[in-house]
């Protein structure tokens, strides 16, 4: 959870919304088949129903209060991943910087599968 206080009050921007934010930004770049869970409950999750739309998503702060974000993916076959990985960090981390206005020191992508 995120607070940022201001002239008019305070601004509480949750978990649940900077994964939402991650998902939609990481899923909406060129090459990016589908998210993948992290974990045994994840996995779970998406064998017996739709899986959440923060699958594949885990945030952690350093000292400093910066997220460190990673990902795990599927990619299309047949793109560039590194340019994949690239596009997805540069835009997660804008995404995250410009809405959530929270500072972000690295963007981990991890390419799980790949996908026809």
């Amino acid at each position: 959870m995120k607070l940022i206080e201001n002239h008019l009050g305070e601004i509480v921007i949750t978990e649940r919304y900077i994964k939402s934010l991650i998902a939609y930004n990481a899923s909406e770049c060129i090459g990016v088949a589908g998210m993948n869970g992290i974990g045994i409950k994840q996995k779970i999750r998406s064998l017996f129903k739709r899986p959440d739309k923060d699958a594949g998503i885990k945030i952690k702060t350093d000292s400093s209060g910066e997220m460190i974000i990673d990902l795990h993916i599927t990619a299309s076959y047949g793109t560039n991943i590194s340019t994949v990985a690239h596009s997805i960090e540069d835009k997660v981390k804008y995404a995250l910087e410009s809405e959530a206005h929270v500072k972000v020191r690295r963007v981990n992508t991890y390419v799980d599968d790949l996908k026809a």
